[in-house]
């Protein structure tokens, strides 16, 4: 049950939602003429609409766990790293973990990528970013804005103790991320266009109570959830009574 300060979330609707959200992305996927779509598997966005505006900016995103990870093994990872590099290429090499397609070391990261069309060959390059937690209050600019524009800001992992380190990258590859930056809205990935609608709904369900929780009044700020695509409208799936605000 849900207390007095929090809402009831409608599952049915939820789980609708999801449905309607899949057929609408495999109908579009038929036609082979639609060229935003010509990519198998697209992600699906929470949309959190706020009552307030958030005067936030943090350099670290918010971990988020989902019950199905939005990455699997085919998975291209793109890892940057503290100087020197090559100490982290040895460390991969004598690890199992093969998804790592590519080391960065923060210094050729400043020299080999300053022009723009080089920053945007490498975001167009791997399918996801992470990077040394003490190397992340370096990158928005390092990186440029083509990286922030296509919500592919790398993830934080600590990589201070070798021993940790597969299970570091397992921990960022099951997890989704919350970016805050000033607004009135927040956009969380919460699955894929390749799982089920009960697979979308558990993480979902699973999402939300996490991602309220770091929103500044948690649930009294929450005007909206939402769900959608890059390239959909929103699918509504909790709106806020305006005639029975949670007080305060």
């Amino acid at each position: 049950m849900a207390s007095k300060t929090e809402p009831m979330l409608d599952k049915e609707l939820i789980e609708k939602a999801t449905t309607a959200l899949l057929k609408y992305v495999s109908k579009h996927q038929e036609d082979k003429n639609n060229d935003i779509l010509a990519d198998k598997v697209h992600f699906i966005w929470l949309i959190v609409s706020t009552h307030r505006f958030l005067d936030i900016t943090k350099d670290k995103p918010v971990s988020i766990p989902l019950k199905y990870p939005l990455y699997d093994a085919s998975t291209e990872i793109c890892l940057i790293t503290k100087d020197p590099q090559k100490v982290f290429k040895e460390l991969i090499a004598s690890k199992s973990e093969k998804r790592i397609q590519k080391v960065i070391g923060i210094s050729k990261l400043r020299k080999k990528y300053q022009p723009y069309e080089a920053k945007r060959q490498l975001c167009n390059s791997y399918d996801l970013f992470m990077a040394d937690d003490r190397v992340i209050p370096l990158l928005p600019k390092l990186l440029g804005k083509c990286f922030f524009q296509r919500k592919k800001q790398p993830i934080p992992v600590c990589l201070k103790n070798e021993r940790h380190f597969e299970r570091e990258i397992r921990k960022a590859c099951n997890s989704t991320y919350m970016h805050f930056s000033p607004g009135t809205c927040l956009a969380i990935k919460v699955g894929t266009t390749d799982m089920t609608s009960s697979q979308l709904l558990e993480n979902i369900m699973t999402a939300i109570p996490c991602v309220v929780n770091k929103v500044p009044r948690k649930w009294k700020n929450i005007q909206s959830l939402s769900i959608k695509t890059s390239f959909s409208t929103s699918l509504p799936i909790f709106n806020a009574d305006p005639f029975n605000r949670i007080p305060g």
